[in-house]
C-alpha cells in the first residue's frame, strides 16, 4: 500500500516559477537589467536592457550562467533565447546610451588589470567593479587603488564632460568575496 502525501507535490508552475527566479538570482550576481521568461514552446527567453553590442558581449556567459541552473531541472531541455529590450522615454534612451558608452569605456580602460572582471553602474552615483582579487591586504588595496584612478581619469578625459553629475560617482573596487577594497 503506497500513500501519496498532496501536499508535499509541487505544482508544475509554482516549479517553473521557482526555477525562473534562481536563474534571474544567479544573472543579478554578474549583470542589471536582465530578466527571464519561458515559453509555451520549451524557450527561456533572456531579456537584456542594452544595445546589440553588449548583448552579444553578455550572451555566452549568461547562456552559461542558466545552463547551469537549468541542468537539474524539468527545464533542463529548454532552448535559450536572448530577447534586447530598450528603454521607452527619450531621456531614458539618452541615459542609457550615455551609462553604456561609460561602461564600455571604462571595461576598455580597465581591461589591462587581469583581475577585472564586471562593471555595475547603480543610479548615476555608483561605479562598482567586480575584480577576482582574493584577499584585501596591502597589495590588493594599492591594486584596488590604481584601477580607482584609472576610473577617475577615464571619468574626467575630454569624452566624458558631457555626463552630468560626474564628481559624485562614488567608485567602489570589489574583491572576490564583493568586499570593498579601495
Amino acid at each position: 500500500m503506497f500513500i501519496l502525501l498532496t501536499k508535499d507535490i509541487v505544482p508544475k508552475e509554482e516549479l517553473h516559477t521557482t526555477t525562473l527566479e534562481m536563474v534571474k538570482e544567479k544573472l543579478h550576481e554578474k549583470y542589471v537589467g536582465v530578466d527571464v521568461k519561458i515559453t509555451s514552446k520549451k524557450e527561456l527567453i533572456i531579456q537584456i536592457v542594452g544595445d546589440e553590442q553588449y548583448v552579444d558581449s553578455v550572451k555566452k556567459d549568461m547562456a552559461s550562467i542558466a545552463k547551469r541552473v537549468l541542468q537539474t531541472t524539468t527545464l533542463k531541455d529548454y532552448t535559450i533565447v536572448f530577447e534586447r529590450w530598450e528603454f521607452i522615454s527619450d531621456e531614458n534612451k539618452m541615459i542609457n546610451k550615455e551609462l553604456h558608452h561609460l561602461t564600455a569605456t571604462l571595461m576598455d580602460g580597465l581591461k589591462v588589470y587581469d583581475v577585472f572582471e564586471n562593471i555595475t553602474i547603480e543610479n548615476q552615483s555608483s561605479i562598482i567593479i567586480q575584480t577576482s582579487i582574493n584577499s584585501s591586504d596591502q597589495a590588493a588595496h594599492i591594486l584596488a587603488m590604481e584601477m580607482e584612478g584609472t576610473v577617475h581619469d577615464i571619468l574626467h578625459s575630454k569624452e566624458r564632460n558631457s555626463l552630468s553629475n560626474i564628481d559624485s560617482y562614488e567608485i567602489n573596487i570589489l574583491n572576490a568575496k564583493g568586499k570593498v577594497i579601495n
